[in-house]
Protein backbone atom coordinates (compact mmCIF):
# COMPACT_ATOMS: atom_id res chain seq x y z
CA UNK A 1 0.00 0.00 0.00
CA UNK A 2 2.67 1.98 0.96
CA UNK A 3 4.60 1.92 -2.57
CA UNK A 4 1.30 2.23 -4.16
CA UNK A 5 0.56 5.38 -2.72
CA UNK A 6 4.72 7.06 -3.66
CA UNK A 7 4.54 5.66 -7.14
CA UNK A 8 1.35 7.93 -7.97
CA UNK A 9 2.99 10.92 -6.30
CA UNK A 10 6.30 10.29 -8.32
CA UNK A 11 4.09 9.59 -11.38
CA UNK A 12 2.03 12.80 -11.01
CA UNK A 13 6.11 15.13 -10.55
CA UNK A 14 6.87 13.70 -13.40
CA UNK A 15 4.30 15.84 -15.48
CA UNK A 16 5.19 19.29 -13.39
CA UNK A 17 6.15 21.08 -16.70
CA UNK A 18 3.36 19.86 -19.30
CA UNK A 19 0.78 22.47 -19.94
CA UNK A 20 -3.10 22.36 -19.52
CA UNK A 21 -5.71 24.03 -19.57
CA UNK A 22 -8.14 25.46 -16.76
CA UNK A 23 -9.57 23.07 -13.97
CA UNK A 24 -13.31 22.63 -14.92
CA UNK A 25 -15.83 24.47 -12.76
CA UNK A 26 -17.71 21.36 -11.04
CA UNK A 27 -16.58 17.90 -10.86
CA UNK A 28 -16.94 14.76 -9.13
CA UNK A 29 -13.98 12.60 -7.34
CA UNK A 30 -14.08 9.42 -6.38
CA UNK A 31 -10.91 7.84 -4.36
CA UNK A 32 -10.10 4.83 -2.07
CA UNK A 33 -9.25 6.36 1.03
CA UNK A 34 -6.67 4.84 4.18
CA UNK A 35 -7.44 5.85 7.76
CA UNK A 36 -4.57 5.76 10.28
CA UNK A 37 -5.59 6.62 14.03
CA UNK A 38 -2.30 4.44 15.36
CA UNK A 39 0.55 7.20 14.17
CA UNK A 40 -0.24 10.04 15.49
CA UNK A 41 -0.30 8.02 19.17
CA UNK A 42 2.93 6.41 18.34
CA UNK A 43 4.78 10.00 17.63
CA UNK A 44 3.58 9.91 14.03
CA UNK A 45 5.82 6.90 12.92
CA UNK A 46 4.85 4.03 10.53
CA UNK A 47 2.34 6.96 9.20
CA UNK A 48 1.87 4.26 5.64
CA UNK A 49 1.62 1.11 8.18
CA UNK A 50 -1.73 0.18 10.09
CA UNK A 51 -4.13 1.62 7.49
CA UNK A 52 -7.79 1.23 7.47
CA UNK A 53 -9.53 1.39 4.24
CA UNK A 54 -12.34 3.41 3.12
CA UNK A 55 -14.25 4.50 -0.27
CA UNK A 56 -14.74 8.47 -0.80
CA UNK A 57 -16.85 10.22 -2.90
CA UNK A 58 -16.86 14.25 -3.23
CA UNK A 59 -18.21 17.59 -4.72
CA UNK A 60 -15.47 20.29 -5.95
CA UNK A 61 -16.75 23.68 -6.70
CA UNK A 62 -13.75 25.64 -8.88
CA UNK A 63 -14.23 29.34 -7.72
CA UNK A 64 -11.38 30.57 -10.01
CA UNK A 65 -7.98 28.85 -11.09
CA UNK A 66 -6.54 29.34 -7.54
CA UNK A 67 -9.37 28.01 -5.16
CA UNK A 68 -12.07 25.58 -4.53
CA UNK A 69 -14.49 24.33 -2.21
CA UNK A 70 -14.72 20.85 -1.35
CA UNK A 71 -17.54 18.55 0.01
CA UNK A 72 -16.19 14.64 0.68
CA UNK A 73 -18.49 12.12 2.31
CA UNK A 74 -16.27 8.75 3.30
CA UNK A 75 -17.62 5.62 4.06
CA UNK A 76 -15.52 2.53 5.83
CA UNK A 77 -13.92 0.44 8.61
CA UNK A 78 -11.49 1.65 11.07
CA UNK A 79 -9.83 0.62 14.40
CA UNK A 80 -10.85 3.65 16.63
CA UNK A 81 -8.69 4.42 19.75
CA UNK A 82 -9.62 3.48 23.10
CA UNK A 83 -8.84 6.51 25.42
CA UNK A 84 -7.82 6.28 29.07
CA UNK A 85 -8.80 9.79 30.48
CA UNK A 86 -7.40 8.90 33.78
CA UNK A 87 -4.02 8.56 32.47
CA UNK A 88 -4.78 10.69 29.08
CA UNK A 89 -3.57 8.04 26.83
CA UNK A 90 -4.67 5.68 23.96
CA UNK A 91 -4.40 2.42 25.69
CA UNK A 92 -5.68 0.00 22.84
CA UNK A 93 -8.09 -0.14 19.74
CA UNK A 94 -11.00 -1.51 18.59
CA UNK A 95 -11.92 -3.90 16.44
CA UNK A 96 -13.00 -3.12 12.98
CA UNK A 97 -15.84 -0.58 13.21
CA UNK A 98 -17.89 1.10 10.51
CA UNK A 99 -16.56 4.50 10.02
CA UNK A 100 -18.39 7.41 8.10
CA UNK A 101 -17.23 11.23 7.66
CA UNK A 102 -18.06 14.56 5.49
CA UNK A 103 -15.94 17.15 5.66
CA UNK A 104 -16.33 21.04 3.76
CA UNK A 105 -12.59 21.98 2.63
CA UNK A 106 -11.24 25.09 1.10
CA UNK A 107 -8.10 24.29 -1.49
CA UNK A 108 -5.74 26.62 -2.83
CA UNK A 109 -3.77 25.28 -6.42
CA UNK A 110 -0.41 26.01 -6.74
CA UNK A 111 -0.20 25.92 -10.41
CA UNK A 112 -3.43 25.38 -11.72
CA UNK A 113 -3.11 26.06 -15.22
CA UNK A 114 -0.29 23.04 -15.13
CA UNK A 115 -1.06 19.11 -16.09
CA UNK A 116 0.98 18.94 -12.92
CA UNK A 117 -0.89 20.86 -10.09
CA UNK A 118 -0.43 20.74 -5.71
CA UNK A 119 -2.23 21.96 -4.06
CA UNK A 120 -2.98 22.64 0.29
CA UNK A 121 -6.32 22.18 1.81
CA UNK A 122 -7.79 22.81 4.99
CA UNK A 123 -11.52 22.96 6.52
CA UNK A 124 -13.59 21.15 8.94
CA UNK A 125 -15.21 17.66 9.11
CA UNK A 126 -16.66 15.07 11.21
CA UNK A 127 -16.84 11.51 11.55
CA UNK A 128 -19.13 8.60 13.05
CA UNK A 129 -17.71 5.83 14.72
CA UNK A 130 -19.77 3.00 14.34
CA UNK A 131 -22.74 5.11 13.01
CA UNK A 132 -23.47 6.70 16.47
CA UNK A 133 -20.55 8.23 18.09
CA UNK A 134 -20.19 11.46 16.80
CA UNK A 135 -16.86 13.46 16.97
CA UNK A 136 -15.53 16.74 15.10
CA UNK A 137 -11.97 17.09 13.31
CA UNK A 138 -9.88 19.49 11.64
CA UNK A 139 -7.95 18.67 8.33
CA UNK A 140 -5.17 20.16 6.83
CA UNK A 141 -2.99 18.70 4.20
CA UNK A 142 -1.29 18.56 0.92
CA UNK A 143 -2.42 16.95 -2.49
CA UNK A 144 -1.16 16.38 -6.33
CA UNK A 145 -3.45 16.86 -9.35
CA UNK A 146 -2.76 15.15 -12.32
CA UNK A 147 -4.73 16.38 -15.31
CA UNK A 148 -5.08 13.64 -17.94
CA UNK A 149 -7.51 15.40 -20.79
CA UNK A 150 -10.05 18.40 -20.14
CA UNK A 151 -12.59 16.25 -18.55
CA UNK A 152 -10.62 13.14 -16.13
CA UNK A 153 -7.89 13.97 -13.60
CA UNK A 154 -5.67 11.65 -11.44
CA UNK A 155 -5.80 12.88 -7.85
CA UNK A 156 -3.65 11.51 -4.48
CA UNK A 157 -3.65 13.44 -1.38
CA UNK A 158 -2.35 13.07 2.34
CA UNK A 159 -3.93 15.03 5.22
CA UNK A 160 -3.75 15.27 9.19
CA UNK A 161 -6.87 15.41 10.87
CA UNK A 162 -6.89 17.17 14.36
CA UNK A 163 -9.58 15.32 16.19
CA UNK A 164 -11.78 17.64 18.59
CA UNK A 165 -12.35 13.93 21.11
CA UNK A 166 -9.19 12.78 22.58
CA UNK A 167 -7.08 10.29 20.96
CA UNK A 168 -9.19 10.76 17.79
CA UNK A 169 -6.04 12.47 15.40
CA UNK A 170 -5.47 10.97 12.65
CA UNK A 171 -4.18 10.68 9.27
CA UNK A 172 -5.91 10.26 6.15
CA UNK A 173 -4.36 9.42 2.76
CA UNK A 174 -6.73 9.29 -0.63
CA UNK A 175 -6.45 8.90 -4.42
CA UNK A 176 -8.46 8.39 -7.29
CA UNK A 177 -10.01 10.34 -10.04
CA UNK A 178 -11.71 13.56 -10.41
CA UNK A 179 -14.14 14.06 -13.56
CA UNK A 180 -15.74 17.16 -15.42
CA UNK A 181 -19.50 17.38 -14.80
CA UNK A 182 -18.72 19.18 -18.27
CA UNK A 183 -21.87 16.98 -19.46
CA UNK A 184 -24.31 18.25 -16.65
CA UNK A 185 -22.89 21.57 -16.17
CA UNK A 186 -21.19 22.88 -19.08
CA UNK A 187 -19.59 26.39 -18.23
CA UNK A 188 -17.97 27.48 -21.67
CA UNK A 189 -17.16 31.04 -20.45
CA UNK A 190 -15.88 29.43 -17.14
CA UNK A 191 -18.08 32.20 -15.54
CA UNK A 192 -19.44 29.34 -12.89
CA UNK A 193 -23.28 30.17 -14.51
CA UNK A 194 -23.95 26.90 -16.41
CA UNK A 195 -24.52 27.21 -20.51
CA UNK A 196 -28.31 26.64 -19.59
CA UNK A 197 -28.97 29.37 -17.29
CA UNK A 198 -26.25 31.71 -19.09
CA UNK A 199 -27.45 34.43 -21.09
CA UNK A 200 -23.70 35.31 -22.61
CA UNK A 201 -22.10 31.99 -23.20
CA UNK A 202 -18.93 33.07 -24.78
CA UNK A 203 -18.47 36.01 -22.36
CA UNK A 204 -17.69 35.53 -18.49
CA UNK A 205 -19.77 37.80 -16.24
CA UNK A 206 -21.61 37.48 -13.20
CA UNK A 207 -24.24 35.40 -12.04
CA UNK A 208 -26.93 38.04 -10.60
CA UNK A 209 -26.93 38.93 -14.63
CA UNK A 210 -27.05 35.45 -15.03
CA UNK A 211 -23.74 35.13 -16.69
CA UNK A 212 -23.53 38.84 -18.51
CA UNK A 213 -20.89 41.26 -18.05
CA UNK A 214 -21.13 44.35 -16.54
CA UNK A 215 -17.58 46.14 -17.01
CA UNK A 216 -18.12 49.65 -15.90
CA UNK A 217 -19.62 48.30 -12.69
CA UNK A 218 -23.10 49.81 -12.28
CA UNK A 219 -25.34 47.66 -12.15
CA UNK A 220 -26.89 47.29 -15.61
CA UNK A 221 -24.77 44.39 -17.56
CA UNK A 222 -23.18 45.33 -20.91
CA UNK A 223 -25.79 43.73 -22.77
CA UNK A 224 -28.48 46.21 -21.88
CA UNK A 225 -25.88 49.14 -21.23
CA UNK A 226 -25.68 51.69 -23.86
CA UNK A 227 -22.51 53.27 -22.21
CA UNK A 228 -20.75 50.01 -21.05
CA UNK A 229 -17.45 51.70 -20.49
CA UNK A 230 -18.87 54.57 -18.71
CA UNK A 231 -20.42 53.96 -15.06
CA UNK A 232 -24.71 55.17 -15.49
CA UNK A 233 -28.06 55.11 -14.77
CA UNK A 234 -30.83 52.69 -15.21
CA UNK A 235 -33.03 55.30 -16.46
CA UNK A 236 -30.94 56.52 -19.08
CA UNK A 237 -29.94 53.13 -20.35
CA UNK A 238 -26.80 52.61 -18.58
CA UNK A 239 -25.14 56.07 -19.08
CA UNK A 240 -24.38 58.79 -16.38
CA UNK A 241 -27.68 60.64 -15.81
CA UNK A 242 -28.59 63.94 -17.47
CA UNK A 243 -31.62 65.69 -15.51
CA UNK A 244 -32.20 68.05 -17.75
CA UNK A 245 -31.24 66.52 -20.71
CA UNK A 246 -29.27 69.43 -21.97
CA UNK A 247 -26.74 66.47 -23.67
CA UNK A 248 -23.93 67.16 -20.62
CA UNK A 249 -24.04 64.32 -18.10
CA UNK A 250 -24.72 65.07 -14.50
CA UNK A 251 -21.31 64.38 -13.53
CA UNK A 252 -19.73 67.19 -15.98
CA UNK A 253 -22.68 69.39 -15.30
CA UNK A 254 -22.62 72.51 -13.69
CA UNK A 255 -26.23 73.33 -13.63
CA UNK A 256 -27.27 69.77 -13.42
CA UNK A 257 -30.91 70.80 -12.84
CA UNK A 258 -31.57 73.47 -15.43
CA UNK A 259 -30.75 72.80 -19.36
CA UNK A 260 -27.87 74.65 -20.83
CA UNK A 261 -24.78 74.52 -22.89
CA UNK A 262 -21.87 76.01 -21.00
CA UNK A 263 -20.88 73.26 -18.78
CA UNK A 264 -24.52 72.32 -18.51
CA UNK A 265 -24.94 76.11 -17.39
CA UNK A 266 -27.58 78.32 -19.13
CA UNK A 267 -26.29 81.21 -21.33
CA UNK A 268 -29.52 83.05 -22.71
CA UNK A 269 -27.35 85.18 -24.71
CA UNK A 270 -24.72 82.55 -26.12
CA UNK A 271 -21.74 84.07 -25.99
CA UNK A 272 -20.34 80.93 -24.15
CA UNK A 273 -20.50 82.70 -20.68
CA UNK A 274 -22.58 80.75 -18.36
CA UNK A 275 -25.71 83.52 -17.07
CA UNK A 276 -24.31 82.98 -13.57
CA UNK A 277 -20.71 83.97 -14.65
CA UNK A 278 -22.29 86.57 -17.15
CA UNK A 279 -22.48 90.63 -15.90
CA UNK A 280 -24.68 91.45 -19.29
CA UNK A 281 -26.52 88.14 -19.43
CA UNK A 282 -28.94 89.67 -21.90
CA UNK A 283 -26.44 90.75 -24.54
CA UNK A 284 -23.86 88.48 -26.28
CA UNK A 285 -20.47 89.14 -25.04
CA UNK A 286 -16.78 87.88 -24.53
CA UNK A 287 -15.11 85.57 -22.27
CA UNK A 288 -12.25 88.51 -20.81
CA UNK A 289 -15.12 91.34 -20.59
CA UNK A 290 -17.34 88.67 -18.09
CA UNK A 291 -19.60 88.04 -21.00
CA UNK A 292 -20.24 91.81 -21.91
CA UNK A 293 -20.65 93.01 -25.73
CA UNK A 294 -18.10 95.34 -27.43
CA UNK A 295 -19.07 95.79 -30.19
CA UNK A 296 -16.62 97.60 -31.85
CA UNK A 297 -13.58 95.02 -30.13
CA UNK A 298 -11.82 97.55 -29.21
CA UNK A 299 -10.97 95.79 -25.45
CA UNK A 300 -13.74 98.07 -23.60
CA UNK A 301 -16.62 96.87 -22.98
CA UNK A 302 -19.86 98.90 -24.22
CA UNK A 303 -21.35 99.92 -21.39
CA UNK A 304 -18.10 101.42 -20.06
CA UNK A 305 -17.29 102.46 -23.44
CA UNK A 306 -18.00 105.79 -24.70
CA UNK A 307 -18.23 105.16 -28.77
CA UNK A 308 -19.69 101.34 -28.70
CA UNK A 309 -19.95 101.19 -32.00
CA UNK A 310 -16.54 102.95 -32.97
CA UNK A 311 -12.95 101.07 -32.05
CA UNK A 312 -10.97 103.41 -29.58
CA UNK A 313 -8.23 103.06 -26.97
CA UNK A 314 -9.29 102.65 -23.41
CA UNK A 315 -7.28 105.97 -22.70
CA UNK A 316 -9.73 107.53 -24.95
CA UNK A 317 -12.73 105.98 -22.84
CA UNK A 318 -13.20 103.82 -26.11
CA UNK A 319 -13.55 106.75 -28.89
CA UNK A 320 -11.31 105.81 -31.79
CA UNK A 321 -10.32 108.17 -35.12
CA UNK A 322 -10.31 106.81 -38.43
CA UNK A 323 -7.82 104.33 -39.25
CA UNK A 324 -8.72 101.52 -41.71
CA UNK A 325 -9.42 104.11 -44.00
CA UNK A 326 -12.65 102.30 -45.20
CA UNK A 327 -14.11 105.83 -45.79
CA UNK A 328 -15.97 105.33 -42.31
CA UNK A 329 -14.67 107.87 -40.10
CA UNK A 330 -13.52 106.50 -36.70
CA UNK A 331 -16.38 108.44 -34.83
CA UNK A 332 -19.12 106.13 -36.48
CA UNK A 333 -16.78 102.93 -37.52
CA UNK A 334 -17.61 100.17 -35.47
CA UNK A 335 -14.40 98.69 -36.76
CA UNK A 336 -11.93 101.54 -37.09
CA UNK A 337 -9.15 99.34 -37.16
CA UNK A 338 -10.17 96.74 -39.47
CA UNK A 339 -11.74 98.05 -43.23
CA UNK A 340 -15.51 96.81 -43.35
CA UNK A 341 -18.83 97.92 -45.43
CA UNK A 342 -21.60 100.66 -44.31
CA UNK A 343 -23.82 97.89 -44.18
CA UNK A 344 -22.17 96.88 -40.72
CA UNK A 345 -20.84 100.38 -39.59
CA UNK A 346 -17.64 99.66 -41.08
CA UNK A 347 -16.87 96.05 -39.56
CA UNK A 348 -16.25 92.92 -41.86
CA UNK A 349 -18.41 89.75 -42.64
CA UNK A 350 -15.26 87.60 -43.97
CA UNK A 351 -17.24 85.16 -43.95
CA UNK A 352 -19.98 86.25 -45.70
CA UNK A 353 -23.07 84.52 -43.28
CA UNK A 354 -25.02 87.95 -42.69
CA UNK A 355 -22.85 88.46 -38.97
CA UNK A 356 -20.29 91.36 -39.21
CA UNK A 357 -17.17 89.54 -37.81
CA UNK A 358 -17.30 92.06 -34.41
CA UNK A 359 -20.24 90.05 -33.62
CA UNK A 360 -19.34 86.78 -34.80
CA UNK A 361 -17.62 83.93 -33.11
CA UNK A 362 -16.40 82.21 -36.06
CA UNK A 363 -15.44 84.56 -38.50
CA UNK A 364 -14.06 82.73 -41.09
CA UNK A 365 -16.94 79.91 -40.79
CA UNK A 366 -20.13 80.81 -42.10
CA UNK A 367 -22.59 79.93 -39.37
CA UNK A 368 -26.39 80.68 -37.60
CA UNK A 369 -26.76 83.71 -36.96
CA UNK A 370 -28.54 82.24 -33.83
CA UNK A 371 -25.36 81.09 -33.02
CA UNK A 372 -23.22 84.06 -33.05
CA UNK A 373 -22.08 83.53 -36.44
CA UNK A 374 -20.82 79.58 -35.78
CA UNK A 375 -22.60 76.36 -36.86
CA UNK A 376 -24.86 74.38 -34.40
CA UNK A 377 -23.16 71.31 -33.05
CA UNK A 378 -25.73 68.55 -32.36
CA UNK A 379 -26.25 67.71 -28.74
CA UNK A 380 -25.63 63.69 -29.54
CA UNK A 381 -21.94 65.18 -30.66
CA UNK A 382 -21.75 66.96 -27.88
CA UNK A 383 -21.81 64.14 -25.84
CA UNK A 384 -19.47 61.98 -27.87
CA UNK A 385 -16.96 64.65 -26.87
CA UNK A 386 -18.15 64.64 -23.13
CA UNK A 387 -17.81 60.36 -22.91
CA UNK A 388 -14.33 60.90 -24.22
CA UNK A 389 -13.47 63.16 -21.34
CA UNK A 390 -13.91 60.70 -18.86
CA UNK A 391 -13.69 57.51 -20.80
CA UNK A 392 -10.49 58.10 -22.62
CA UNK A 393 -7.67 55.89 -20.61
CA UNK A 394 -3.89 55.49 -20.34
CA UNK A 395 -1.86 53.03 -19.42
CA UNK A 396 -0.80 53.05 -15.44
CA UNK A 397 1.52 56.02 -14.98
CA UNK A 398 2.03 56.52 -18.44
CA UNK A 399 0.82 57.92 -21.41
CA UNK A 400 -0.08 55.17 -23.54
CA UNK A 401 -3.56 54.76 -24.33
CA UNK A 402 -4.93 51.74 -23.90
CA UNK A 403 -6.80 49.90 -26.46
CA UNK A 404 -10.52 49.90 -24.94
CA UNK A 405 -10.20 53.49 -25.76
CA UNK A 406 -9.40 53.43 -29.54
CA UNK A 407 -13.16 53.17 -30.52
CA UNK A 408 -13.95 56.32 -28.19
CA UNK A 409 -11.27 58.31 -29.96
CA UNK A 410 -12.79 56.83 -33.33
CA UNK A 411 -16.45 58.40 -32.29
CA UNK A 412 -14.31 61.71 -31.86
CA UNK A 413 -12.87 61.44 -35.16
CA UNK A 414 -15.76 61.46 -36.95
CA UNK A 415 -17.28 63.95 -34.81
CA UNK A 416 -14.01 66.31 -36.44
CA UNK A 417 -15.17 65.02 -40.44
CA UNK A 418 -18.68 66.27 -39.60
CA UNK A 419 -17.68 69.79 -38.68
CA UNK A 420 -14.62 70.70 -41.28
CA UNK A 421 -14.77 73.96 -40.22
CA UNK A 422 -14.22 73.09 -36.35
CA UNK A 423 -10.90 72.74 -34.64
CA UNK A 424 -10.15 70.67 -31.45
CA UNK A 425 -8.06 71.67 -28.28
CA UNK A 426 -6.90 68.42 -26.02
CA UNK A 427 -6.48 69.35 -22.76
CA UNK A 428 -4.64 66.89 -20.36
CA UNK A 429 -5.57 67.04 -16.33
CA UNK A 430 -4.74 64.59 -13.28
CA UNK A 431 -5.54 64.43 -9.82
CA UNK A 432 -2.91 65.61 -7.04
CA UNK A 433 -1.12 62.30 -6.33
CA UNK A 434 2.54 62.20 -6.85
CA UNK A 435 5.19 65.56 -7.54
CA UNK A 436 3.27 68.51 -9.63
CA UNK A 437 5.98 68.57 -11.93
CA UNK A 438 5.75 64.81 -13.28
CA UNK A 439 1.60 65.08 -12.99
CA UNK A 440 2.31 68.42 -15.61
CA UNK A 441 4.47 66.70 -17.70
CA UNK A 442 2.11 63.71 -17.65
CA UNK A 443 -0.56 66.10 -18.61
CA UNK A 444 0.71 67.07 -21.32
CA UNK A 445 1.91 63.88 -22.95
CA UNK A 446 -1.27 62.39 -22.64
CA UNK A 447 -2.70 65.16 -24.18
CA UNK A 448 -0.31 64.82 -27.18
CA UNK A 449 -0.90 61.24 -27.19
CA UNK A 450 -4.28 61.86 -28.27
CA UNK A 451 -3.43 64.50 -30.56
CA UNK A 452 -1.21 61.84 -32.75
CA UNK A 453 -3.61 59.14 -32.81
CA UNK A 454 -6.13 61.74 -34.08
CA UNK A 455 -3.47 62.18 -36.40
CA UNK A 456 -2.80 58.51 -37.67
CA UNK A 457 -6.87 58.01 -38.33
CA UNK A 458 -6.69 61.14 -41.08
CA UNK A 459 -7.42 64.59 -38.92
CA UNK A 460 -5.70 67.37 -40.41
CA UNK A 461 -2.66 68.08 -37.67
CA UNK A 462 -3.46 71.92 -38.20
CA UNK A 463 -6.66 71.35 -36.52
CA UNK A 464 -5.25 70.36 -33.45
CA UNK A 465 -3.73 71.65 -30.65
CA UNK A 466 -2.84 69.97 -27.32
CA UNK A 467 -2.32 71.32 -23.78
CA UNK A 468 -1.39 70.10 -20.34
CA UNK A 469 -2.30 71.69 -16.93
CA UNK A 470 -1.59 68.68 -14.13
CA UNK A 471 -3.34 68.76 -11.23
CA UNK A 472 -4.22 72.81 -11.78
CA UNK A 473 -7.83 72.94 -12.61
CA UNK A 474 -9.58 70.08 -10.64
CA UNK A 475 -13.23 69.96 -11.10
CA UNK A 476 -13.42 67.66 -8.42
CA UNK A 477 -12.59 67.36 -4.61
CA UNK A 478 -9.28 66.07 -4.60
CA UNK A 479 -9.75 64.90 -0.79
CA UNK A 480 -11.94 62.03 -2.23
CA UNK A 481 -11.23 58.78 -4.55
CA UNK A 482 -14.67 60.59 -6.68
CA UNK A 483 -13.52 63.50 -7.06
CA UNK A 484 -9.84 62.27 -8.06
CA UNK A 485 -11.28 60.48 -10.52
CA UNK A 486 -13.28 63.02 -11.89
CA UNK A 487 -10.07 65.16 -11.94
CA UNK A 488 -8.10 62.57 -14.18
CA UNK A 489 -9.44 63.52 -17.07
CA UNK A 490 -8.83 64.26 -20.76
CA UNK A 491 -11.29 67.13 -22.06
CA UNK A 492 -11.91 67.84 -26.35
CA UNK A 493 -12.88 71.56 -26.38
CA UNK A 494 -14.49 72.55 -29.45
CA UNK A 495 -12.39 75.56 -31.12
CA UNK A 496 -13.86 77.26 -34.32
CA UNK A 497 -11.59 78.16 -37.05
Amino acid sequence: MKNSFLILLFISFLATGIIAQELPTHSLTLRAAWLNYKAPNRDNKNLFNDLNNAVEIGYTRQLNNWFSLNLPIRIGAANFPNYDSTTETVTSYTKLLNYSGIDLLAKANLFATKRFSPYLYAGIGGAFQDWSDFYAQVPAGIGLDFKINDYLSLNAQSDYRLGLKDGYDNWTHAAGIRACLCGLLKDTDKDGVPDKKDLCVDVAGLEQFNGCPDSDNDGIPDKDDKCPKVPGVPENMGCPADTDKDGVYDVDDMCPTVAGSVKGCPDKDRDGVADKDDKCPDQAGLANLMGCPDKDKDGVADKDDACPDQAGPASNKGCPEDKDKDGIPDAKDACPDVAGIAEFNGCPDTDKDGVPDKDDKCPNTPGLKTNNGCPEIKVEDKKVLDVAMRAVQFQTGTAVITRSSYSILNDVVNVLKKYPEMNLSVEGHTDNVGNPARNQGLSEKRAKACVDYLVKKGVTATRLMSAGYGETKPVGDNKTSAGKKLNRRTEFVPVWK
